[in-house]
């Protein structure tokens, strides 16, 4: 059996520039993560409202992110990069030091319209960077990376927001979003070719399992906005400081990250979507436990077992997606699939705010029938595969 730094190894040097670029990027926010719900709270924002701000920046970006090819088209996917991240850290730095509610809402959302040029261009890359049949480690490579900015981003903006105030984490998110312009060179200039984006997208969602992704990818992440959203006002009510807060953060990225090349080698072997469901279910259950953990050491474990349990799954869907997207429309189909998880990301704390008003819990518990939706879609998703198949061959991921 092949060790698990064999994935690693025989992926092109330039995914893992696109990695490392995807590293800045989600450091961005990751630095900002623990801290944000604590930050807006301490300006009295009710829970409610409180959700439509951590979760408006990401309906903004599902505007742009399935509208990236057109930015791309005429400026090129290096282009692209540097405009989103310039923009994003000048929307960043306007919201650290706005002071009333127009200016929250707005400089959110510029910063999450700045921020949706940018993950579509960078899948697409990577997706046409993979060699012929390498679509799951290069993936699983790319998450790696990804990993290592949700591992060390919650912990250094929990230290800091302790050392110097819930503020600095947000100024200093604003300057790491200039760090993919020092790496914009791992990104090829090319500009894509003109697709009529809504043709392109009804074209997509046509084949059965393209849709089944973007939707999967949704009920994923709002599962996730969820637990992150009001993971750090449940530790806070239980004594927790900031920088412990930042640590439950990392714990969970550091096994994420840790399980990206053991999900490498199991995406080479298996490509059927269908084992996912027991994936959304198990790390749904642990959500849900977590208004039973009262201290550190046990929101520790939790926060290690979401995420390596959910490990795979970002990785299997941007694979499987690359995998069955026509050549030549990579930037919509990834655009699209990231609009999703963007969706995912706006509900999880919409909908965890409105319920929170009975209680933190129920944002915990409502992660188990969104977990349930997505069993229910793999399930029907598999009949339906293998009914069309009608006794061919099993495919394997190209």
């Amino acid at each position: 059996m092949p060790s698990p730094h064999a994935t690693l190894n025989h992926v092109p040097p330039r995914i893992h520039l696109l990695g490392l670029t995807g590293t800045t990027m989600i450091l961005t926010i990751m630095v900002a993560q623990p801290v944000l719900p604590l930050y807006l709270q301490a300006h009295g924002l009710p829970t409610v409202e409180l959700g439509v701000l951590v979760g408006i920046m990401s309906l903004s970006i599902i505007g742009t992110e399935v509208g990236a090819m057109m930015v791309s088209r005429r400026i090129g996917r290096r282009g692209t990069i540097l405009l989103g991240s310039l923009g994003g850290a000048a929307a960043q730095l306007w919201f650290a030091f706005a002071a009333t509610r127009p200016e929250w809402y707005l400089s959110r959302l510029l910063f999450g319209a700045f921020r949706g040029l940018l993950w579509p261009v960078l899948f697409a890359e990577v997706a046409d960077g993979a060699p012929p049949g390498r679509h799951g480690p290069a993936f699983a490579t790319f998450w790696l990376y990804f990993g290592v900015g949700l591992l060390v981003g919650p912990w250094i903006g929990g230290w800091l927001a302790d050392l110097a105030g819930l503020r600095a984490p947000l100024i200093l998110s604003a300057a790491v979003a200039l760090l993919p312009v020092a790496l914009g060179g791992a990104v090829s200039p090319r500009r894509d070719a003109a697709v009529p984006l809504g043709a392109s997208l009804r074209a997509l969602a046509r084949r059965g399992e393209v849709l089944s992704v973007w939707t999967l990818n949704a009920l994923h992440t709002t599962g996730y906005g969820l637990f992150s959203t009001f993971l750090p006002l449940h530790a806070a009510a239980q004594g927790l400081g900031t920088s412990q807060i930042g640590l439950l953060f990392a714990a969970g990225s550091a096994a994420f990250a840790a399980a990206q090349l053991p999900a490498g080698r199991a995406l080479e072997r298996r490509t059927a979507l269908g084992p996912l469901a027991a994936v959304y279910l198990a790390r749904a259950a642990v959500m849900a436990a977590v208004p039973l953990a009262h201290s550190f050491a046990a929101l520790l474990v939790l926060n290690g077992l979401v995420g390596i349990v959910g490990a795979v799954v970002p990785a299997a869907l941007s694979a499987r997606l690359a995998a069955v997207t026509p050549p030549g429309e990579a930037v919509p189909a990834m655009g699209a699939l990231n609009a999703a998880a963007d969706l995912g990301f706006f509900l999880g704390p919409v909908l965890g705010g409105a319920v929170a008003v009975r209680g933190l819990s129920w944002p915990f518990l409502l992660t188990l029938p969104v977990a349930a939706a997505a069993a229910a879609l793999l399930h029907a998703a598999g009949r339906a595969t293998r009914t069309s198949a009608a006794g061919a061959p099993a495919r394997r991921l190209p």
